[in-house]
């Protein structure tokens, strides 16, 4: 949808919906002697529609932060929403006061696409509840130990990849990513890029991403746009969406059935689905793993690929730190093995390396909450379903947690030479808040370890351009990616090089 197209819906919208909408929802909730957050100046009818940011949005949210404090107020159509900038209050009222904030607003266009199935956009009620605990039964951490195989032999994969074709550096990320949540889910191995099971999983997020972008947000508080007929939109629109709702059908179905009939030849390899169908093949909980089963295919492929991505980014751009890496991982392991998950304890600047990249350069969604009830902080009244938004991007670059967030500090994690996340864990944030916390973070965690410690004990990575790297771009939407760049990669010694040399011949 081009912002022509949404700028033409909108306008429509708004002027059919006035009479009947704008004004009994201008004044949301009873009256209240309580003032509403400080925000930026509305517009009538509008609200602050054109104030929301198209894309990178984190820019325009730190600059309400610093114009206007830690709660901001804006109207999107009379549709209340607030803006969380401090890690305090997204903690005292997403996490202390979760079962007030805990529901999600609608997104019109993942309900066009057919993605409602989708528990991370459910509604807070018992369906959200029962799909959200099946998930997180399997990817905990205390289950994500059981997937370390999948994890090794991806990585495994990667490395031999790096060597035979390191230009091609952040298409081999992808295919790591997808092959360790396709192996994990549904036992399914892919070994090509062009795998149709990829495709169809970044197919999916690309149409995420634009469902649930912040520039997607102005539409929720408009009802009329949530009935209004596709061919509105044009013929491109109504191809795109229906191509989209293929996509998402193809997501749920094709790796799922596989999995279906290797049980009936009992050709079966254990995995997320095959498991919990063996447990229980009713209809209602098929539909049920069926729907999970696609979460963690489509969401967790595209995480990894765009925090494995920014790894690489940071390598190349802070030599000094991949330098220190490599120390540790040589004084621990040596360079006649590859580092393990036996080796992580005593590799905290390894560890403390992945921390700072959530840090300096977030990659994850953030969704809208919405509250349930109104609700007080502060002196300041927050309405009855307000969208509520934590600047994720704002607190990781709060110099009161991190002080010089812009620079690339793995000591910042460290006290005495071990690890110390205690006050400052950017995972604390990263993943989200509350009862709406990733409750994939374990799973991504692990994963993107392993990946790191391996690469960086045999690869040097460096800037094929270092001006253009520094002056490097990110994507805007649901999850933000580096734009395209180019890197050196090598084996960072002859040592190395005969580790690589016999993976790929293991493999």
């Amino acid at each position: 949808m081009n912002h022509t197209t949404l700028a033409a819906l909108t306008s429509a919208a708004v002027s059919l919906s006035y009479w009947l909408f704008f004004r009994r929802r201008q004044v949301p909730g009873p009256a209240s002697p309580l003032p509403l957050p400080p925000g930026p100046s509305p517009l009538p009818f509008l609200g602050n529609v054109l104030d929301m940011p198209r894309k990178r949005e984190w820019e325009t949210f730190s600059r309400w932060h610093k114009a206007y404090g830690d709660i901001v107020f804006v109207s999107l159509v009379g549709r209340p929403m607030i803006i969380l900038n401090s890690f305090e209050a997204t903690t005292e009222l997403l996490d202390d006061r979760s079962t007030t904030y805990s529901d999600r607003p609608r997104f019109p266009l993942i309900d066009l696409i057919d993605h409602e199935f989708n528990f991370g956009f459910m509604a807070f009620g018992q369906q959200w509840k029962t799909n959200r605990r099946l998930f997180s039964n399997q990817y905990n951490k205390n289950t994500v130990h059981t997937f370390e195989h999948a994890f090794r032999a991806s990585v495994s994969t990667l490395l031999r990849n790096l060597l035979r074709d390191p230009e091609s550096f952040a298409d081999h990320l992808r295919l790591h990513a997808g092959q360790v949540i396709l192996d994990v889910t549904y036992g399914v191995t892919v070994t090509s890029r062009e795998d149709p099971l990829i495709r169809i999983a970044e197919a999916v997020m690309d149409a995420t991403s634009v469902a649930i972008s912040p520039a997607m947000w102005v539409l929720n508080p408009i009802p009329i746009l949530q009935s209004l007929p596709t061919w509105l939109g044009g013929e491109n629109l109504s191809r795109r969406l229906r191509q989209w709702q293929k996509d998402i059908r193809d997501l749920q179905d094709v790796p799922f059935e596989r999995v279906k009939a290797s049980l009936v030849t009992r050709d079966v390899r254990p995995s997320f689905t095959s498991i919990l169908l063996q447990e229980d093949d009713s209809a209602e909980q098929e539909n049920m793993i069926r729907q999970c089963a696609a979460v963690a295919y489509g969401a967790a492929s595209d995480t990894t690929v765009a925090a494995a991505v920014v790894f690489f980014l940071t390598m190349a751009l802070y030599p000094d730190v991949q330098k220190k890496a490599q120390a540790e991982i040589d004084r621990v392991v040596g360079s006649d093995r590859l580092p393990n998950y036996t080796d992580q304890g005593e590799l905290p600047y390894v560890t403390a390396v992945l921390k700072e990249v959530q840090e300096i350069f977030n990659f994850l969604p953030g969704l809208p909450h919405m509250t349930t009830k109104d609700d007080e902080y502060i002196g300041y009244r927050i309405p009855a379903g307000s969208i509520v938004v934590g600047n994720i991007w704002g607190m990781l670059h709060d110099p009161r947690m991190y002080p010089d967030p812009s620079v690339f500090d793995p000591e910042r994690y460290l006290h005495a030479g071990r690890l110390d996340c205690s006050t400052n864990d950017p995972s604390r944030i990263a993943f989200g808040f509350g009862r709406r916390s990733c409750p994939g973070k374990n799973f991504a965690e692990t994963s993107l370890w392993l990946l790191v410690a391996q690469c960086l004990a045999v690869y040097s990575i460096s800037p094929a351009d270092e001006k253009a790297a520094h002056n490097l771009d990110f994507t805007s939407g649901a999850i933000s990616h580096p734009i395209p760049f180019p890197c050196i990669i090598r084996p960072r010694s002859e040592s190395a090089r005969m580790l690589l040399e016999n993976i790929s011949a293991d493999l």
